[in-house]
Parts: C-alpha cells; sequence; structure tokens
C-alpha cells in the first residue's frame, strides 16, 4: 500500500494574509489538490490578526466549499487559556476548550456553528485550536452539531474512537513514508517566501500523485492497529525529546 497525503490549511479567518492564502489556493488549484481548511469564525486571538477583517471573507470560504475544500471547524474564538486538563493529545498546556465546564464548550461549539450556519457554510470535520481538547469538547461536538471526523490524532492511517471518524495529523512537513494515511499541517499566515517556495518545489517534484482529499476517503470504523500503536508510542517520545532539548537551549540563551 503505497502512502497517500492529506493537505491542511490552518487559522482561515477574516483577519488572515490574503495574499499568502492566495499563493496557497493557485497552487493547488493549479494540481486539482482539494485541502482540509480549518476555520476559525470569530478570530479573537491577536496572533492572527494579520490585516484588516475582510468583508469578503466568507464569500471566499463559500468558493472554497463549492470546489470540493473540505472546510474543518476550527474552533471558536481561536483564545486559549492555560489548562492542566488531561487533553487528548498533550501538545502544550494550553486549549480553547480543555479544562472548562461542559456546559461551557458546548456554548462555544452552538457559537461557532451558529456563525458558520449564518454565512451558509456546514463544516465537516473539527480541528482543535493547537491540537488541545478533552474528551468533553468531543462530547459537546457530537451533542451539538452533525460533525462526525476529527482531523488530529497519531496514528499511521485513519481510525474510529469515541464514535468519531479520526484523520491522523502527524506531520508539519511533507516526509516520505511507505504506507498509510498522512496529514500535513501548514500555516499560510506565517509561511515565508522561501518556505513556500520550497514546499511548492517538493510537492511538484515528488508528492503530487500522492495527494488525496477527503472526499476521496473511505472512513471505516477500525480501531487503531499494533503499527498505529507502536508509531503513537515513538511519536509522543519524540515530542518529548525535542521538548526537552528546546528547553534546555532556552536556559543557555537566557543564562
Amino acid at each position: 500500500m503505497t502512502a497517500t497525503y492529506l493537505l491542511r490549511l490552518d487559522d482561515a479567518c477574516p483577519t488572515m494574509d490574503a495574499r499568502k492564502w492566495k499563493m496557497f489556493e493557485d497552487l493547488f488549484d493549479s494540481f486539482g489538490i482539494k485541502p482540509l481548511v480549518a476555520v476559525v469564525p470569530d478570530n479573537c486571538d491577536p496572533e492572527l490578526q494579520c490585516a484588516p477583517p475582510d468583508p469578503l471573507f466568507w464569500d471566499k470560504v463559500r468558493a472554497w466549499q463549492g470546489k470540493g475544500w473540505t472546510v474543518a471547524m476550527h474552533g471558536y474564538q481561536h483564545c486559549m487559556h492555560p489548562t492542566k486538563s488531561k487533553l487528548v493529545l498533550p501538545f502544550y498546556e494550553r486549549s480553547e476548550f480543555a479544562g472548562l465546564p461542559y456546559e461551557s464548550q458546548a456554548e462555544k461549539i452552538r457559537k461557532s456553528w451558529r456563525l458558520f450556519a449564518e454565512n451558509g457554510v456546514e463544516p465537516t470535520a473539527w480541528i482543535a485550536p493547537a491540537h488541545c481538547f478533552d474528551r468533553l469538547t468531543l462530547t459537546a461536538i457530537r451533542n451539538e452539531t452533525p460533525i462526525r471526523i476529527v482531523s488530529d490524532g497519531i496514528a499511521r492511517d485513519q481510525y474510529f474512537e469515541d464514535r468519531f471518524f479520526w484523520l491522523p495529523q502527524q506531520l508539519w512537513s511533507l516526509a516520505e513514508k511507505s504506507s498509510g494515511l498522512w496529514t500535513v499541517c501548514l500555516h499560510p499566515n506565517t509561511i515565508t517566501e522561501d518556505q513556500f517556495v520550497a514546499f511548492r518545489t517538493v510537492l511538484e517534484e515528488r508528492y503530487v500523485s500522492k495527494v488525496t482529499s477527503v472526499d476521496k476517503l473511505v472512513l471505516h470504523k477500525r480501531s487503531k492497529s499494533l503499527a498505529d500503536r507502536a508509531y503513537e508510542v515513538f511519536f509522543w517520545q519524540r515530542h518529548r525529546a525535542f521538548k526537552l532539548i528546546r528547553q534546555v537551549r532556552s536556559s543557555f540563551r537566557s543564562a
């Protein structure tokens, strides 16, 4: 089985860097690629305020969905709070949702869904800001929306858990894999010109024929395999090691 890749664009919002997003859109259109796009419906995160609010933003989202892009609910306002709550994916100690009572999380989900609906867009996947959420978040999504796909999780292939289909998100750049489904998370707002050129080159030369889209996937109610679980252990061990290295380097710089 040959590896296939999903390309995911994070942090679309009215204050995104429209020029950089257009670069990706033109690139993907030229190859017929239909990415997953994480949309923040009511951005209040200063780090995502790259430009004045675009009054035509929702027109763009509807156009993306119209040509087959998969639109995902990327939280509500992308504003994070510190948390020591048990996370489904322990990337950071911050979240827009984890650690809050159920009703607070459900209210955010309701408000987010309402904004999409008012603008004629129906998201079909969930993407948590900073990958951080807890199991109450999943319950709120199940109860408040028809979304049953999560773009996240660590495995080598698609799996089914907590009554959701999970499309694992394991990469932040294209990398050679022998088999499985691999989601590459990209951030158009912060990419540099050189990084974009490098991505475009490697995509065209080595990966374009291996890129798939959510609408082409046949989702199965499969549990994680032994290979999935082994890769998950490896992933988190590597994550902790890199985190420790960054902390040591930071302490030396500040000494």
